[in-house]
């Protein structure tokens, strides 16, 4: 049995020609993800309340410090 090789492709199109690629995916059963930029990604946290309101520094401190840990994230030294 083949087995088919998938590969990961970035491009960069003007929008108007997005209908023709959209068309190439489906015929071939392509996928198109879009990958959304920092900021939008961030403006979906702050709608979806994901976000974390410190009283002060020291709140803040505490705060992340408290995720540090409960990720296991090493910290630098």
């Amino acid at each position: 049995m083949d087995s088919i090789a998938i590969k990961k492709v970035k491009l960069f199109l003007p929008e108007v020609d997005m209908d023709v690629l959209k068309k190439l995916a489906q015929q071939y059963g392509w996928s198109i993800g879009k990958k959304k930029s920092g900021i939008q990604r961030g403006l979906d946290d702050i709608k979806a309340g994901r976000v974390y309101k410190a009283k002060d520094m020291d709140d803040l401190k505490r705060h992340l410090l408290a995720k540090i840990q409960r990720y296991s994230i090493p910290l630098p030294t």
